[in-house]
């Protein structure tokens, strides 16, 4: 009953986050979005980069194997 009272009495204290005092259009409503999508975006960037460097560093190697792999039997072949 205290809480309710208390939230009841100060209604600016019932608001949960930055945003729900914000007026519509305000700019920091912009800025708190960009934010949270900045936010949850970059460990996907970060693990597709990582991830597209070890693809890129597999296939070079691979490359290499075969074209090894190539001239070795060729020098067997003659």
């Amino acid at each position: 009953m205290l809480a309710s009272a208390i939230l009841i009495a100060a209604p600016q204290a019932a608001q949960a986050c930055a945003m729900c005092g914000l007026p519509p259009g305000d700019h920091a409503t912009f800025a708190f979005h960009t934010s949270v999508l900045f936010m949850l975006l970059s460990p996907y960037v970060i693990f597709g980069v990582v991830a597209g460097i070890v693809y890129s560093s597999w296939r070079t190697a691979m490359k290499k194997r075969r074209a090894d792999g190539d001239a070795v039997r060729v020098r067997h072949a003659q």
